[in-house]
């Protein structure tokens, strides 16, 4: 008695092939869409992400190193460039915060925003280039400068 296995096998190949690749093609799409986000989420690191990439309105996220707090909320400050997670790299590009009580703040209380502090700020850009916080977030302690 002779038992045809033959196309059983052959099946049984196209279905583990397809199943591969599949997974692969998954794989692949995961990988793209990971990298797409990461790139969006970015921190702003360009030479002037206040005028040519942030419209008024637009939503930011910089990290500056604070120059001058005032009383009246509004900080001045010099944009940092990211080069690591711990180090950001200072450049010449001028901030101007503005701030209120409804602004978040977080890691950190009022007395941390003062000349030589790290903030992360989200917020949104202004016709006048400043940004209007949404967010501060104290990195103060926890990242460095060079």
């Amino acid at each position: 008695m002779e038992i045809k296995t033959e196309p059983n096998v052959l099946r049984a190949s196209r279905i583990w092939l397809a199943l591969t690749m599949a997974v692969v093609l998954l794989g692949v799409t995961a990988v793209w869409q990971s990298a797409h986000m990461s790139q969006s989420m970015s921190v702003a690191a360009s030479d002037d992400p206040l005028s040519a990439q942030n419209p008024s309105g637009a939503k930011t996220k910089v990290v500056l190193e604070v120059i001058e707090a005032t009383s009246k909320n509004v900080i001045r400050g010099k944009l940092l460039q990211k080069k690591t997670e711990e180090i950001y790299l200072r450049t010449g590009t001028s901030v101007i915060v503005q701030f209120d009580e409804g602004t978040k703040l977080v890691m950190g209380k009022k007395p941390d925003i003062h000349p030589g502090a790290i903030i992360h700020v989200s917020g949104t850009t202004r016709d006048d280039h400043s940004i209007l916080a949404e967010q501060l977030v104290i990195l103060t302690g926890y990242v460095q400068i060079q």
